[in-house]
């Protein structure tokens, strides 16, 4: 799978969950950015946190508010 049809399946399975979620960004092969509202973005991070290398919640002023996924 190429990392566009990659982003289209994360979004795909999350939107299923959690109404909120905007679109997903890859950055690279295996790490991706969820883009979505802050409390959507909270509940993805307390839900799949414990399952995940790496989560990084990204909300600076006057920036987009997203979470990066490593898996």
């Amino acid at each position: 799978m190429n990392n566009e049809e990659t982003s289209l399946k994360i979004y795909q399975d999350l939107k299923k969950d959690y109404e909120g979620v905007e679109k997903i960004l890859m950055e690279d092969e295996t790490v991706f950015c969820i883009y979505a509202d802050d409390d959507t973005l909270w509940r993805i991070f307390e839900d799949i946190e414990n399952g995940v290398t790496s989560i990084e919640f990204n909300a600076g002023k006057n920036e987009a508010h997203y979470l990066r996924v490593t898996p």
